[in-house]
């Protein structure tokens, strides 16, 4: 055999060998790339279900519900086409498509923001659910105008929220005869809405005002221990149940 013909053998095998290291690279970077675009997709479904799962009725109208579920049905055909139509995702995938055609959107009950802990819950699901449209809309699912609609809406929401929990919080703190505990609350709300600066919660901010006046009115009355404390503190529950009142007829989240 000659050098030459041995010298193009060693070549052609090179060839082959860094062809075939190319190839693994390329499959590898491939499956790697569909296990990242997959778990991914995956982690956007599990959050819009806990979103579905979680969120107060009070800010989970039919109409945010079916927008999820359409979502979710993208999000899964997608899974689906990284995965080869595995079984699982395919099951949920019809699931979802046959409670979507049925109009049978996810809901739940309404959720008395009574304390810390279910307020921050359900600001979490919001802010969860916000994000969640915005990925919606940078992928094509739904376009701007619909983003726009639900996140003037989500923002509302969240001030709902929020100030449901300090009322809450304040009411309990009346009912119990700790008008400090109150009057805190009452402040909290006045700058919460001090800061967001909009004229649509101005009357809000205004009965926060006169309610945070009236506790800190109580709290003067306690510490002179005088004998017109009771009828202070009774006052003020009076006043605070009349703005809750006020509240439920024009809460911030009605359209």
């Amino acid at each position: 055999m000659s050098p030459l013909l041995i010298g193009g053998l060693l070549a052609a095998g090179l060839v082959v060998l860094v062809s075939i290291g190319l190839i693994s690279q390329g499959l590898e970077r491939a499956r790697l790339e569909r296990a990242r675009k997959s778990a991914e997709i995956a982690a956007r479904i599990k959050i819009g279900n806990s979103v579905m799962a979680n969120l107060p009725g009070q800010f989970f109208p039919a109409e945010l519900g079916n927008l999820l579920l359409s979502i979710e049905i993208k999000l899964l055909q997608k899974l689906a086409s990284i995965n080869n139509n595995a079984p699982e995702t395919t099951k949920r995938l019809e699931e979802s498509k046959a409670q979507l055609q049925q109009n049978n959107p996810p809901s739940n009950e309404p959720v008395a923001l009574d304390t810390e802990a279910k307020g921050k819950e359900a600001r979490i699901q919001l802010e969860n659910l916000y994000k969640q449209l915005q990925q919606a809309q940078a992928d094509g699912f739904i376009d701007k105008a619909t983003l726009k609609k639900w996140s003037d809406h989500i923002r509302q929401f969240l001030v709902a929220a929020t100030l449901d929990t300090f009322n809450a919080s304040a009411k309990l703190g009346m009912q119990q005869g700790k008008p400090r505990v109150a009057k805190l609350q009452y402040e909290r709300a006045v700058a919460y809405l001090t800061k967001l600066n909009n004229p649509a919660f101005s009357e809000h901010l205004a009965q926060y005002k006169a309610l945070m006046q009236r506790a800190d009115a109580a709290v003067a009355a306690e510490n002179q221990q005088s004998t017109g404390a009771p009828s202070e503190l009774n006052a003020g529950l009076e006043v605070m149940e009349s703005a809750e009142e006020i509240w439920k007829k024009k809460a911030v989240y009605d359209d």
